[in-house]
């Protein structure tokens, strides 16, 4: 099958189930809004694991319109991991080519948004594609911190367009800080019942296929607290320009701002 009759037949499929299951609604939806190696999987692991939550970890979806939910739905089916009975969908959206084209009624969904500090998101970045065999992708410091760069502008922007009550923002050093109080607050945002607890159970599928974290995320079975972490992120060296060095450093101080005057 060619891509292009690939994708035109999930699109008629993904708008058939859109259409048939109310589940489809983006008021329903909770997407975690972030950028790669962020501590996004754990917080994924943690929501997909409550059975009022259907998901896995990142879909690779395109939200242009209704029709995404069902091809989300399709997707999820197909890995094991679709809940019928789920009051959420769920989904992580890591790259700007998959919100970029996002509807009014997107943002009627609630948005979770998560960054880490630049050098270290950046250096790890780099590592896991290389661990990956991928490194073409992302070769060096640079390519990933524009990667970085670009995306944080997006979430930026993404940010305004949820109402206050309908989004949550959080850095990775606040999440490591503190998982418990972190965990606490995202529920009470979310108005989740029972609360959101520090557990979860590791989904294949947020295992491969660009799910989630392929080395990390079944090891662990919750977000185990690390006071050092802003220390250590911020000690970190990159083989960058000075110049992109600090628009890198001024798009992590900029969401900091951003999510604390929440």
């Amino acid at each position: 099958m060619s891509n292009a009759l690939r994708t035109a037949t999930k699109s008629a499929l993904g708008a058939t189930v859109a259409t048939a299951l109310p589940q489809c609604g983006y008021d329903r939806c909770i997407f975690i809004l972030a950028h790669m190696r962020c501590g996004s999987t754990a917080l994924s692991n943690i929501l997909c694991t409550r059975p009022d939550v259907s998901g896995y970890g990142e879909a690779h979806v395109r939200y242009d319109g209704k029709g995404a939910l069902g091809r989300l739905v399709v997707n999820q089916a197909l890995r094991k991991s679709w809940k019928p009975g789920a009051t959420h969908l769920f989904d992580k959206i890591l790259h700007n080519r998959h919100d970029e084209a996002a509807p009014e009624a997107f943002f009627r969904s609630f948005g979770i948004f998560v960054a880490r500090r630049p050098a270290a998101s950046i250096r790890s970045i780099c590592k896991l594609y290389r661990d990956l065999g991928r490194d073409g992708e992302y070769p060096d410091h640079e390519a990933a911190a524009i990667y970085y760069l670009e995306r944080l502008h997006a979430m930026h922007l993404l940010w305004d367009r949820f109402a206050p009550e309908r989004r949550f923002g959080i850095t990775h050093a606040a999440l490591l800080a503190d998982p418990e109080a972190a965990l606490a607050a995202l529920g009470t945002q979310l108005a989740l019942s029972p609360p959101l607890e520090n557990r979860y159970e590791s989904h294949a599928a947020s295992r491969k296929g660009g799910g989630g974290d392929p080395f990390a995320s079944g090891k662990y079975t919750r977000i185990e607290a690390r006071a050092d972490a802003p220390e250590a992120d911020a000690a970190l060296e990159l083989d960058i320009s000075p110049d992109l060095r600090a628009k890198v450093e001024a798009a992590y101080a900029r969401f900091e701002a951003q999510v604390a005057g929440a």
